[in-house]
């Protein structure tokens, strides 16, 4: 069984020490970043997911990190993105979302803070959550022609919500010019993406899911429109 850290744990653990250790000067920061610092994380059925930002991430310079990889499955650790600084300034006019999450939401494990003071460029941030949204309501229409072969009907909202949630904090953000705390914030703008309650009534469930896909479809609009500075 994977052992269940809670960042404290992580934080209090041998993993700051190992990876000090491991990547030496190459390493700017190490920090825990994603949907494991979001509400309804379970450590028991997901990795914590845990970047680097260093001097170097040639093949060479990783190397270090391979050797680690079955301590790190056997703690509940995922090593996901290998950034340098300057492949972060020349992509954040590819990535203003990602880097606005990872600035926003973090938990350090070694070294300095990623993107201190980090603000996108509003523009670039808007295009990407319009391609990103675009993109989703495609495939949200797609899930709606299946919705009968879904054994649990639920699902529908549950896996919308995993794509569509980290994209609303992108668009609270060019809203309001701050990152939201919690999903409840965006929730409050537009009730429609909230998760309907269980029920046995197909209308009543229909209803939801068409007003899920209405509510996305004006967020589309919304965002296309929106004037940015």
């Amino acid at each position: 069984m994977k052992k269940n850290l809670s960042i404290l744990e992580l934080q209090n653990s041998i993993w700051p020490e190992q990876l000090k250790t491991a990547l030496g000067k190459n390493m700017i920061s190490a920090f825990v970043h994603g949907d494991c610092l979001m509400e309804g994380y379970n450590a028991m059925e997901k990795p914590w997911t845990v970047s680097f930002i260093l001097r170097d991430n040639s093949n060479q310079s990783l190397e270090v990190l391979r050797k680690l990889l079955p301590k790190a499955k056997k703690d509940n650790l995922e090593f996901r993105y290998f950034f340098t600084l300057k492949e972060i300034q020349t992509s954040e006019d590819v990535y203003p979302l990602e880097f606005l999450h990872i600035a926003s939401r973090n938990e350090i494990i070694a070294g300095q803070q990623p993107l201190p003071g980090y603000k996108p460029s509003m523009e670039k941030l808007r295009l990407e959550c319009e391609r990103e949204l675009r993109g989703f309501l495609i495939r949200l229409r797609q899930a709606f022609i299946y919705l009968k072969e879904d054994r649990n009907p639920l699902g529908f909202f549950v896996r919308a919500n995993e794509t569509m949630l980290p994209i609303m904090y992108g668009v609270y953000y060019l809203q309001h010019g701050i990152y939201p705390e919690c999903h409840q914030q965006i929730f409050n703008d537009f009730p429609a993406l909230q998760m309907p309650a269980s029920s046995r009534d197909e209308k009543l469930f229909l209803e939801c899911v068409n007003n899920y896909i209405s509510t996305v479809t004006e967020i589309v609009n919304l965002v296309d429109t929106m004037e940015v500075k």
